[in-house]
């Protein structure tokens, strides 16, 4: 023990919480361009350690009993701030009680981890030595890949391939893919368009990533039956070892796997007894037994080509959804140029409503593309051999998805990080998930003309194929300068979301980018919906020759952040600043502190959630009190264009002060759970602003001013033929009333509020909402102390205007209220 008495003891402890309190508070002063964490983790260690002296303390019988509640308190408190400043370290990708590996450490041991998938060891691609496939005793793997139901009817056995398959290596008169009885569409389209593109323009398929090669780099057969297929797989390029076997059928020795036969072969209608003439091209079923082996087996479903085509070639996938903001011209015209540069490949999926000839959930290869007087023309394969045509229009009805593969050639200048995303954290019922994303800072210089797009690519990597992929996006915001664009004043006016829901369940998402400048900055978000375990990830950025690439992960950098959660239901989803409701949004009062060394305060504001809802954050000047109405000159910050699952602000010169935050979706109902985090440079603070008669008792009656009712203005002399709404209160009490428009109009409105006279007229004012105002979220007596009594709300239109109304009336004690009139 450290100590000998009480006052030793409390001395002790007490010095150490007030170095850590003195350790967090100089996150103030460390630069922006700092990261945090060292300080955090000194923080938490020394914390501990002040918990530690404390429960040391209690325990030894030293304290006096006046006292034990008092150190039970310190003791809590400070553990407290450890589990606070512990869930601070992992936010930003650390860990405490962990020596820090730095970036690129953390980075080499997720790829190592990436090369275990399905129990398979896949090391990192090293070019195969000769020796490795000679021997007297021949390569047998201790498990053969599992075979897919329709092979085990089939009495499949293993072979391997006759030796006068290998005397055929070429496609240049052209080939037929047969799919064997397995569910592997995806990666027979993927190789039977890439080998479509060889054809056509003299380029290599993927066989020159199959070894053993002869001496013009074509594969041949391995002496000792081993062979090694060179693939992408999370992250990097890995290699894959197996030997020449293949399933063949018992009953009638065919083939149960997919083969490559020459067009020649394929349309004799002669018998052969040649292998060449049922088997094909050898390299085509072992290049696929090399992949199926590490996708779990011949029982693999398939998915769409592009990530199958991106794993054997490496050329870039990207999907393009037919549906929802879809421009076919547009679309046909970037597609069609690139096929005829043979920049591309293409192929098609559908979904699970499919007209009559199509196959649902199936995948299908694009092997021509022309126009012709006129009319845009596709050639079509699908896995069984079969061909058709299809015109452009028709195909955008029918299918569901492009997939596409992009040359990498096009955009050779590459930069790339590897990263994970926690296991989430539920702590109080509530996960972590909405704030675990890792953020990155890209900048990218270019000459100034042409300006080029760049291409970022997010790919989750894969450990199981028994393990569902997460859903994931890819957000990206463009800053200029420091100033982030969405912080720029613009019109309150609202911007529908500038993309489709982002999210996808897939192992890749590609977002493609026109630079609008030669040097720019970006924030990129990698992000995931939820999320079960802790998934590792790639981050890919592609640009053409002459640009300049940097892609840095940010240690979420700002020493300062709070994170509260929220949810949109159907009380509170009022919508974009275009709608009246929009004053019942969820609003919050920001503290920021000045900051220790004086001058402005750097503040990031982020916005997580649901990820089928569109989301905006504002930050206004709003005195941290309830703002009804959004107009120009109250915004100091705002993210922009409504966006699915993310919102994003950087405010860099902001003042301390206190602040007013709005968060909502587009559409009034959306709801959803979200998360609102303020980073700063300097101490925040952010708490609820309770909504507008919150606590209170509350009635909403709807009427409308029609040929009878719209009296208009008291001045009109039918004032009186306006409707009335008699409200009751059985005793003393506050009350608060609010009249608007359901729909947005340029009406004015009043609302006026007198004691009933005899007979029901109207006797002495008692408040009103002063002039006839067309706010869009209406007009409001604010709050009035009354007696008890009978009193008449009367709702009015300066014109006398016709139309619906609105007005929600709140009091702290029990009313009753109806429309009399």
């Amino acid at each position: 023990m450290a100590f000998r008495t009480y006052q030793e003891g409390l001395k002790l402890a007490t010095d150490h919480a007030n170095k850590a309190i003195s350790i967090e508070s100089s996150l103030g002063t460390i630069s922006i361009s700092t990261s945090p964490l060292p300080t955090l983790q000194r923080a938490f260690t020394t914390y501990i350690s002040a918990a530690e002296t404390y429960s040391h303390l209690l325990s030894s019988k030293l304290v006096p009993s006046t006292e034990i509640p008092t150190i039970k308190k310190r003791w809590r408190l400070v553990l407290d701030r450890a589990e606070k400043i512990k869930s601070r370290v992992e936010q930003l990708g650390g860990q405490v009680g962990k020596a820090e590996v730095g970036d690129a450490g953390e980075e080499a041991a997720i790829l190592r981890r990436g090369g275990k998938v399905n129990g398979l060891d896949l090391p990192f691609w090293v070019e195969p030595k000769e020796s490795w496939f000679v021997g007297e005793h021949e390569y047998r793997d201790e498990v053969q890949p599992e075979l897919a139901e329709e092979q085990i009817k089939a009495q499949a056995e293993w072979r391997e391939l006759p030796v006068d398959t290998w005397d055929q290596n070429s496609e240049e008169d052209g080939f037929s893919m047969r799919q064997g009885p397995i569910g592997d569409c995806s990666v027979v389209v993927a190789i039977g368009v890439k080998l479509q593109h060889n054809k056509d323009f003299g380029t290599k398929f993927g066989w020159q990533h199959l070894y053993p090669q002869n001496s013009n780099g074509r594969p041949r057969r391995s002496e000792n039956g081993k062979h090694v297929l060179k693939f992408m797989l999370n992250g990097a390029w890995r290699s894959v070892v197996f030997d020449a076997l293949l399933p063949h059928s018992r009953i009638d020795n065919t083939p149960l796997y997919t083969t490559s036969l020459p067009t020649r072969s394929s349309s004799s209608s002669s018998a052969s007894s040649s292998s060449q003439d049922t088997i094909g091209t050898p390299w085509v079923p072992l290049v696929l037994k090399g992949y199926i082996k590490v996708q779990g087996g011949y029982s693999f479903r398939g998915s769409n080509p592009a990530p199958d085509l991106y794993a054997i070639t490496g050329w870039i996938p990207e999907r393009v959804g037919l549906r929802e903001g879809f421009q076919r011209e547009k679309e046909w015209n970037r597609i069609y140029s690139a096929w005829k540069r043979g920049d591309v490949v293409v192929s098609l999926g559908t979904g699970e409503r499919v007209c009559e000839g199509l196959v649902r959930l199936h995948a299908y290869g694009v092997v021509g593309m022309r126009e012709k007087d006129g009319e845009r023309i596709l050639d079509i394969t699908d896995p069984g051999a079969t061909a058709f045509t299809m015109a452009w229009d028709q195909v955008c009805a029918e299918f569901e998805a492009l997939h596409l593969n992009w040359d990498p050639n096009l955009n050779p200048v590459v930069a790339t990080r590897h990263w994970s995303w926690p296991k989430p954290v539920t702590a109080g019922g509530e996960s972590d998930a909405l704030i675990s994303n890792p953020q990155y800072r890209l900048l990218v210089s270019c000459p100034p003309e042409p300006l080029p797009e760049i291409w970022i690519m997010l790919s989750q990597h894969i450990t199981s194929s028994d393990r569902p992929l997460e859903d994931i996006a890819l957000h990206v915001f463009e800053e200029h300068g420091r100033t982030c664009l969405r912080t720029v004043k613009e019109s309150v006016q609202p911007k529908r979301a500038d993309q489709a829901n982002p999210y996808a369940n897939s192992v890749h998402v590609l977002v493609r980018h026109q630079l609008r400048r030669p040097n720019s900055t970006f924030l990129v978000i990698p992000a995931r919906d939820r999320g079960n375990f802790q998934t590792s990830f790639t981050l890919n950025v592609y640009a053409p020759k002459g640009t300049s690439l940097n892609l840095e992960r940010i240690a979420t950098s700002l020493p300062f952040s709070t994170t509260v959660s929220g949810q949109l239901t159907s009380r509170n989803a009022g919508g974009h600043p275009g709608w009246p409701t929009t004053m019942i949004n969820p609003q919050y009062k920001v503290v920021i502190a000045p900051p220790i060394r004086g001058g402005s305060t750097h503040v990031r504001m982020t916005l997580q959630g649901d990820t089928n809802t569109a989301w905006n954050a504002k930050l206004l000047w709003g005195k941290g009190e309830q703002v009804f109405d959004i107009t120009e000159g109250l915004v100091r910050g705002d993210t922009g264009s409504y966006s699915y699952g993310m919102a994003y602000c950087d405010m860099p010169d902001m003042n301390p002060g206190t602040y007013t935050i709005i968060v909502s979706a587009f559409d009034p109902g959306q709801t959803g759970a979200y998360s609102l985090t303020l980073e700063s440079t300097a101490a925040v603070t952010v708490s609820q602003i309770p909504a507008e008669g919150s606590g209170m008792f509350n009635r909403m009656l709807k009427g409308t001013w029609n040929e009878n009712t719209a009296g208009g203005r008291p001045s009109t002399g039918r004032y009186q033929q306006n409707p009335k709404v008699e409200v009751i209160l059985p005793k003393p009490g506050y009350v608060l009333s609010r009249l608007y428009l359901p729909q947005p109009s340029p009406t004015p409105i009043n609302l006026t509020m007198f004691k009933r006279g005899t007979k029901g007229t109207l006797g002495e004012q008692v408040a009103t909402t002063g002039p006839y105002e067309d706010c869009l979220t209406g007009v409001s007596t604010g709050r009035v102390k009354l007696d008890s009594g009978i009193y008449v709300f009367v709702p009015s239109t300066y014109e006398g205007t016709k139309g619906e109304w609105v007005m929600k009336i709140w009091s702290d004690v029990a009313i009753s209220a109806e429309v009399v009139s």
